[in-house]
């Protein structure tokens, strides 16, 4: 008598917690990072966001990243990602289909 056996085809996944960073209360005076990997729309979204955060908090300034890699997407390497944390003291992305 022939034996089936079936297997699971997903694989076990691994959660690996990681806490939030701290929040600053006032943006003044700080740097936001405002990282477009661009998709459509992702440069207006941020264009508003820097916008709406230029009225409540006058002082601070914005930097515009793209990542390094990617051709019709960008997408951010270890490298980006830690040159927007030594710079900014905080952070908005966009993505979306």
């Amino acid at each position: 008598m022939a034996k089936l056996i079936v297997a699971n085809p997903l694989a076990e996944t691994t959660v690996k917690p990681i806490a939030p960073a701290p929040r600053p209360a006032d943006f003044n005076g700080k740097t936001i990072a405002l990282y477009w990997n661009i998709k459509a729309g992702g440069d207006v979204a941020l264009d508003r966001t820097e916008m709406v955060l230029k009225a409540r908090y006058p002082e601070a300034k914005f930097v515009r990243f793209l990542g390094s890699i990617g051709s019709t997407v960008r997408h951010l390497t270890p490298s980006d990602a830690d040159k927007i944390a030594a710079t900014c003291q905080g952070a908005v992305g966009t993505t979306g289909d």
